[in-house]
């Protein structure tokens, strides 16, 4: 009976959790061929300010199942997801500080379409990697701007 509990209690518990869930974006191969995500960072990213993180895809409306920006903030534990919406190509998320406050951000897209996921950035290798920018003052910038002319 004591076997029987000890089973029930500690080992079944190990072999359950113990299996092998890959929900690690990273660990995943994606196309590199063709691109089908284009996305150019916003800069530079002035801190305090609404920024507008967007892609562009030829993938058509009807193909994509969801399309999703991955990001977190220096202040955040771990990535949030948000769906986002796309008008004739453009996906775009609007970035407020005021709500996702910090100093950096980093993030990543992926659309998953009815046969494949995609995602940006990827590397030559096909492997994602989260863009990772730091926000500046714009004050900063643009006195650097100007010594930088004379």
């Amino acid at each position: 009976m004591h076997l029987k509990r000890f089973f029930l209690v500690f080992i079944l518990p190990i072999i359950i959790f113990s299996q092998e869930i890959d929900l690690n974006p990273f660990g995943t191969t994606y196309p590199t061929k063709k691109k089908r995500i284009i996305h150019s960072p916003p800069k530079p990213l002035f801190a305090g300010r609404v920024h507008y993180l967007d892609f562009i895809t030829d993938i058509p409306k009807d193909s994509i199942n969801t399309s999703m920006l991955f990001f977190k903030t220096d202040s955040m534990q771990y990535f949030r997801e948000i769906n986002i919406e796309g008008e004739q190509g453009l996906y775009r998320f609007k970035y407020d500080p005021k709500i996702y406050p910090g100093t950096s951000i980093q993030y990543y897209f992926v659309i998953k379409s009815n046969t494949q996921l995609f995602a940006a950035p990827v590397s030559s290798k096909g492997k994602l990697y989260p863009m990772d920018s730091r926000f500046i003052d714009p004050i900063e910038y643009h006195k650097q701007k100007v010594r930088l002319k004379k």
